[in-house]
């Protein structure tokens, strides 16, 4: 590993589509930001209000849950362009970059298929939840709506993985979220 963990690196866009998908992902990613600060206002004013007697925010567990998982989809585009998942190169690090490179584009290739189908998967279970009219205990939050909102996300994020891909398997092009 090049760069120190934690410290992150700025996208630079190469072309008019890496630009779009940069703007896109990073607009995500700032909603995302936005509602997991909102869910802290949230759970700060229902656990001081629980202790000065006040009671606490009706549902805010139910509330927590569905925003959360909304919120951290919201970051899986950036991530993905910025080529910032988990991932093992032991085996690929010393490699000639020519075949790191197609290992890599594969990799995104599966990333990209897999989120395509969790993207239609998650598309069916926002349908079946509205046609069965399942909503949440408390404050009855209909389930498809966060359901929904998981889509857009996990979209984005395989048009982002296809877009890296079609960039490693190219050898003049340059990657997305390289560090070179």
């Amino acid at each position: 590993m090049q760069d120190p963990m934690g410290m992150p690196h700025e996208l630079v866009e190469h072309d008019k589509v890496e630009h779009y998908l940069i703007v896109a992902g990073k607009a995500m990613a700032i909603s995302g930001g936005v509602l997991f600060i909102a869910l802290i206002a949230m759970s700060l004013v229902s656990i001081v209000g629980r202790k000065l007697g006040f009671g606490s925010v009706n549902g805010d567990i139910e509330l927590m849950q569905a925003g959360t998982a909304v919120a951290a989809t919201a970051f899986l585009p950036y991530c993905t362009l910025l080529g910032e998942h988990i991932k093992v190169d032991f085996f690929t690090e010393n490699m000639r970059d020519s075949l790191k490179r197609a290992i890599d584009g594969v990799a995104e290739l599966l990333l990209g298929g897999i989120s395509v189908v969790l993207a239609w998967r998650t598309v069916l279970s926002a349908i079946a939840t509205h046609e069965s009219q399942e909503v949440t205990t408390l404050v009855s939050l209909p389930l498809w709506i966060p359901t929904a909102l998981l889509v857009p996300g996990i979209v984005l994020m395989a048009v982002c993985a296809f877009y890296r891909a079609y960039a490693h398997f190219h050898p003049t092009k340059k990657i997305p979220g390289a560090h070179k």
